[in-house]
């Protein structure tokens, strides 16, 4: 088994430059809320995927706000994020098991530093 990463900038191409059922894992890190196609990416995502694959979309709540799509601003709350996320997959196709984790460190009492990652499998 390999590991590969590959830079490339998915609100310009949103194909991936990969076959069909190729890969058992993709993790996407803080990103998802910069996508200007997102129902093309999860799709595209879907494709390469291998039947049962898992897909992994992590995230704070940190971002550039001028460059973020305005969705993700409104609210600016974890809670709508992980909607967004999970509203991806639903809405591009093809996806079950969809579920989040809750990822943030422990901290201070009353002081986090929220990450979270949405997942889904690819169906059979």
């Amino acid at each position: 088994h390999k590991t590969e990463f590959k830079i490339h900038d998915l609100n310009t191409g949103p194909k991936l430059p990969y076959s069909d059922n190729e890969f058992d894992v993709i993790t996407n890190s803080l990103s998802s809320d910069y996508l200007t196609s997102p129902l093309e990416v999860f799709t595209e995502m879907n494709r390469v995927l291998k039947p049962g694959g898992t897909a992994s979309m992590a995230f704070t709540n940190r971002c550039f706000p001028t460059k973020v799509v305005p969705i993700w601003l409104s609210p600016m709350e974890d809670e709508n994020h992980i909607k967004i996320i999970a509203s991806y997959f639903h809405y591009s196709g093809g996806w079950e098991d969809i579920s989040v984790a809750d990822v943030c460190p422990a901290g201070w009492v009353g002081m986090r530093d929220p990450m979270y990652v949405v997942q889904a499998r690819k169906a059979r």
